[in-house]
């Protein structure tokens, strides 16, 4: 299920930027001067600047205050008001932003600021499209424990909530590695809704004795042909049927996919899809956000599904499923695998980013009870329902399908197969990232959670992150292209990223970046690694977007 963008026509523009920020700097004079006696200087955000523009809409606030405060409250528009805790004088608050300018009040032991957000998102129609799939002869409702909110309205909120993290994440750690806070867009931001609904015409009894490749064929053959359909979109999708049928204490992840129906966690072309057995441990709302990464129940395996890294905690699933769903989600982007960070193992940890290192326990199970308050007024619609009414015609062109999740059958198809991993700590695995050692990758990182040198690229210059993108005329097949004789990839545009992935697993072995204003019309290709005797794929990438995918000779 691999498509090409279409050329869309050009987008009408309405660019506020500059008045927003004539009004924005204009409000800081005075403010500042008003909270003089508030001692602003003590309250300290460090990954955003006062007045900056964001293109998302909801924020991480990372900084310090003064020694001794155990709080931070922020006041955003509507009245809402969050409480965030504060460890060893660092703090992380998520505040929901209104399009436009956003004065947010920052109190901290007394310790008063006021600091300045614009939010307007990008002029673009490629979006993350978040969808809740619903099987015919299946009420919608996922599965979890008794007293938690299962309908399909809560599983709406609930994985658009999580489509916004995701977003924010993304854009705080491309601005980790240097190329700004890049993200992609939702259907929320071009006026959509938070997570769209399907209608499937796949009964719920089929679904749940399909295997994952059949599923995520099947649902992408739907929504390609279905009222949903768009080559602007990239879809984000979770199954309402999947079930966990218990198991007392299963040993490895492979004996708990043994017991769940209707699973599935792949990503590649233009869909994501998951099962939504851990559905019940995602937030609603940015109140439960910090509380559900911290909760430490245990997983009643007889019951419910464990999704976490062998962490066994309600809290250890949030952050494996939601990290999960970002790798997955990095393969529609064109992202292969790496050693370490979000497209290795590194995306069970994505609950670092939000709740910090401090507190943890060596089992990476925060022990911190500090509840987080917030109100928060709802006011955008949830779900937009869908009924896919028409035949499923013949399939589409397949893309490769890479997972964290099944290991690899004797009966699947080649052309999906090399794309599958082994079960999430699983020995296999490991063996797998510790043999694939790029020259390029990166120290590990304290939260673990970061995009490789060449995936950051790769994402940088994407075209789903990228405005001008939509507005460039139609191009030819081969802008980018590769002269197996000089051994060089070459655009007229300018080549930004190349990389060796092994053809089997997508593992990526080597890599080249091109960064400035000038990269070169030509790059040669880097050699492989001395320890690589697999059968390499050559994944290049130039200045606006166009990707290049070629298996490489045996011989190179």
């Amino acid at each position: 299920m691999h498509w090409e963008p279409e050329d869309p026509s050009q987008v009408n523009e309405w660019d506020c930027s500059t008045e927003l920020q004539v009004l924005a700097d204009a409000t800081l004079r005075d403010e500042r001067g008003s909270l003089a006696n508030g001692n602003v200087e003590n309250i300290v955000v460090s990954n955003l600047f006062d007045g900056e523009t964001i293109s998302y809409s909801m924020a991480l606030l990372r900084g310090r205050v003064p020694q001794g405060c155990s709080h931070i409250i922020v006041r955003a528009h509507k009245n809402s008001v969050s409480e965030w805790p504060i460890v060893s004088g660092e703090f992380r608050a998520l505040v929901d932003l209104a399009r436009g300018l956003n004065k947010l009040d920052l109190e901290a032991g007394g310790t008063r600021r006021r600091f300045i957000l614009i939010h307007e998102p990008r002029p673009t129609r490629l979006r993350v499209t978040p969808v809740y799939v619903i099987c015919s002869g299946h009420d919608g409702y996922f599965q979890g424990p008794r007293g938690e909110d299962r309908s399909p309205e809560s599983a709406a909120t609930r994985i658009g909530l999580g489509a916004r993290l995701l977003q924010t994440l993304t854009a705080e750690k491309l601005r980790e590695a240097g190329h700004g806070r890049k993200t992609f867009q939702l259907e929320r931001d071009l006026d959509g809704a938070e997570c769209l609904v399907m209608h499937s015409m796949l009964h719920v009894d089929r679904a749940r004795a399909m295997n994952q490749r059949d599923l995520w064929e099947l649902i992408a053959r739907e929504l390609m042909t279905g009222p949903l359909a768009s080559r602007d979109r990239k879809y984000l999708a979770f199954l309402s049927c999947t079930r966990y049928r218990g198991a007392p204490n299963p040993r490895t992840h492979e004996d708990t996919l043994a017991r769940t129906e209707g699973h599935a966690a792949l990503g590649g072309g233009g869909l994501a899809l998951f099962g939504s057995a851990c559905l019940h441990t995602w937030p609603t709302c940015l109140a439960q956000v910090l509380p559900r990464f911290l909760d430490s129940t245990l997983v009643d395996t007889e019951q419910l599904m464990d999704d976490s890294n062998y962490r066994g905690t309600h809290g250890g699933c949030l952050a494996t499923t939601l990290g999960s769903a970002l790798h997955e989600l990095g393969h529609t982007f064109d992202l292969g695998h790496t050693r370490e960070g979000i497209m290795g193992r590194g995306f069970d940890y994505v609950d670092r980013v939000f709740v910090g290192g401090a507190g943890l326990d060596p089992n990476r199970n925060s022990i911190r009870r500090d509840p987080q308050h917030t109100t928060i007024a709802l006011s955008r619609p949830l779900s937009v329902t869908v009924t896919v009414q028409e035949p499923i015609m013949a399939s589409p062109r397949r893309g490769r399908l890479l997972s964290e999740t099944s290991r690899p059958s004797p009966s699947s198809s080649p052309r999906l197969s090399p794309g599958r991993l082994s079960a999430p700590a699983s020995p296999e695995l490991n063996r797998s990232f510790s043999r694939s050692l790029s020259s390029t990758e990166p120290p590990t990182q304290p939260d673990r959670t970061f995009w490789g040198p060449s995936c950051a690229a790769i994402l940088a210059y994407h075209r789903w992150f990228n405005n001008e993108i939509d507005n460039i005329p139609a191009r030819g097949l081969n802008e980018i292209e590769y002269d197996g004789k000089r051994n060089v990839v070459r655009s007229r545009y300018g080549v930004r990223v190349m990389e060796l992935r092994e053809s089997s697993g997508g593992m990526v072995v080597g890599s080249r970046q091109f960064p400035g204003a000038r990269p070169p019309l030509e790059a040669l290709v880097p050699s492989p690694p001395p320890h690589c005797l697999a059968p390499l794929t050559l994944v290049a990438e130039d200045t606006v977007g166009n990707v290049l995918k070629h298996p490489l000779p045996t011989a190179f």
